[in-house]
């Protein structure tokens, strides 16, 4: 049939025709996975039979100068509010080029739930030289004495039962990894839709449809629980873009480790910091994804004690994705060209000879029947979660596949050609997402006229002085400024109100509360006409009564470390003053007020 079609159909009707034979393969696993499913969920126990009475470690990788703003959330979280886990054990690991002042708050954690009873133990460890998530494993997990043992990244808050349904899922599967699923738990809204929209169509349809056809789940690099005996025979490459798709290629050919994928247990993980840091991401992802196909491609034929379904299920995940996307994206192309064709067809001739034959037509009726089946089970998976952002998330997602596909095919083609000629760079860190704004202008800092005219009032006076200055993009009112000296205690103290803001967008309008953040910056030594010199700033500003803690949390960080550096090179300035500020220490405490 296909010698007949002519006009150059006969590519287009072999590319269909493999698809289809893929989206059938995919129909039948899915159906499979769904079954599965159900199962899991008639099997899932509740309540007391999910406690752990077994040890849990729990290990957070972190490069704290980027992960600064988020990092005391996201151990807090960890601490206080994972169920059913009796001993847990948080061993943060950091890497950082720099001491750091909050490096000082996050040993204060340690020791604070080290002497608290019957609750989870901190463990804070810098790993000197590192300069990657790898070592930072690498160096933890040695001394891990857990029988099971969770990896989570800097900015993942468990759901409260994640942890526990994993390890109850992982005593009876015989796995070595259950891996588990993530989504945007904050970030602009839309991106954040769409992108919980993919996360969930790859954890809940694709991946286990992936599983069935491949015999295999994978290791994702975060939310995966691990047997603890297994983790520590393993060794993440620190040279490796995407250390943990590398480690479960190891694993699985040197190891003959079994992992599986648990999408009920999931994880909430920020956004990208913005487009750049999406695409960056994103290319990194698909760079290490090719790389560690290239380099183990021979090992998964040659390595000992793997079965043949092992064997080809390794090259169904690594190979297959590369056939895949390339028929889809000829699908694309080819669609929209003869649509647009068509459209510009103006005698009945050349239409007639635009149109396809019949049976690419029945190919593409076919094709079309399988990608509605694959909507609507996503569709029913996420009525089950009974959320309306994820459905219209879901709505988006399938309304722009087609831009989805070509942007995938892009990254891929670019990947392959960075890959394979060596210029993949080294490993970057993603930014992420924190809430903060930047501020347009910087804060007014003390300027030498201040501290020499507060020097001149006798002992315990104050001095008041009035300033105001605005912000061109927030209209912001700096209305009052209070300097004054303390002879008796040596102190000069410095407080400003920021009490109003005169532009608000109009999604901006329900914000209403306020906060009191105080800042004060410790251990810096002015020798002057007396002793020891401190500022405090006192900072009152709108925010949101349904904005997580974290977000006003990691904004007033940001403002804080500027204020910290403004006054540290202020200082610098003055002519007649000795300035030392070794290491400064900032502490930052928030309440309602």
């Amino acid at each position: 049939m296909v010698h007949s079609l002519g006009d150059g159909w006969e590519v287009y009707y072999g590319v269909i025709l493999w698809s289809d034979c893929m989206q059938a393969i995919t129909f039948l696993a899915m159906m499979c996975a769904g079954f599965s499913a159900f199962r899991r969920w008639m099997q899932q126990p509740y309540g007391k039979h999910l406690d752990v009475k077994e040890s849990v470690g729990v290990i957070v990788p972190c490069y704290l100068p980027n992960e600064e703003p988020i990092i005391k959330d996201t151990v807090e979280h960890l601490l206080n509010n994972l169920e059913h886990v009796q001993n847990l054990t948080v061993y943060l690991v950091y890497n950082t080029p720099m001491d750091m002042p909050i490096e000082g708050d996050l040993h204060g954690m340690a020791q604070q739930y080290s002497h608290a009873e019957d609750s989870p133990r901190l463990v804070v460890r810098r790993v000197a030289k590192s300069t990657s998530k790898a070592e930072n494993l690498n160096d933890v997990i040695k001394d891990t004495t857990e029988e099971y043992v969770a990896i989570y990244d800097a900015d993942h808050h468990p759901e409260k039962l994640s942890l526990a349904l994993s390890i109850w899922h992982l005593k009876n599967s015989g796995a070595d990894c259950m891996q588990g699923s993530t989504y945007i738990r904050e970030g602009n809204i839309f991106f954040r839709m769409l992108i919980c929209a993919e996360f969930f169509v790859n954890y809940f349809v694709i991946l286990p449809a992936m599983q069935v056809v491949s015999g295999t789940g994978f290791f994702g690099g975060a939310n995966g629980v691990w047997l603890g005996s297994s983790l520590r025979q393993l060794h993440f490459d620190p040279k490796a873009l995407t250390e943990d798709i590398d480690c479960f290629a190891h694993a699985v050919v040197e190891k003959n480790f079994k992992f599986r994928f648990l999408p009920e247990s999931a994880s909430g993980e920020l956004l990208p910091n913005g487009l750049t840091a999406f695409w960056k991401q994103r290319l990194r992802w698909a760079m290490g994804w090719d790389e560690v196909t290239l380099r183990h491609a021979s090992a998964f034929w040659k390595a000992p004690g793997l079965s043949a379904r092992r064997r080809f299920g390794l090259c169904y995940i690594f190979f297959c994705r590369w056939l895949t996307q390339l028929c889809a994206v000829c699908i694309v192309l080819f669609n929209v060209t003869a649509a647009l064709q068509l459209e510009l067809a103006t005698e009945a001739e050349d239409f007639e000879k635009l149109k396809a034959p019949k049976s690419v037509k029945n190919l593409q009726f076919l094709s079309f029947c399988f990608y509605c089946v694959f909507m609507m089970v996503a569709y029913i998976m996420g009525m089950i979660h009974c959320d309306v952002k994820l459905l219209l998330g879901l709505f988006m997602y399938f309304l722009v596949m087609p831009l989805y596909v070509i942007f995938n095919t892009v990254l891929l083609t670019i990947s392959l050609f960075r890959v394979t000629s060596g210029r993949t760079g080294g490993w970057v860190v993603t930014s992420r997402y924190t809430g903060a704004k930047k501020p347009d202008a910087q804060l007014p800092l003390l300027t030498h006229d201040d501290l020499m005219s507060t020097t001149s009032t006798s002992s315990g006076g104050k001095i008041e002085a009035a300033a105001a200055a605005s912000s061109s993009s927030f209209s912001v009112a700096w209305a009052q400024r209070l300097v004054g000296w303390s002879a008796t205690s040596g102190e000069c103290i410095w407080s400003t109100d920021h009490f109003g803001v005169g532009f608000l967008s109009a999604w901006e309008q329900h914000l209403s509360g306020w906060l009191t953040t105080t800042w004060s910056l410790q251990e810096s030594s002015l020798v002057a006409s007396q002793g020891f010199f401190a500022t405090s700033w006192r900072h009152i500003a709108a925010g949101s009564a349904r904005a997580p803690k974290s977000d006003i949390q990691n904004g007033s960080a940001h403002q804080a470390r500027q204020v910290e550096l403004g006054l540290a090179n202020r200082l610098g300035l003055f002519g007649k003053l000795n300035v030392s500020l070794p290491t400064p220490s900032l502490h930052l405490e928030l309440e309602r007020q």
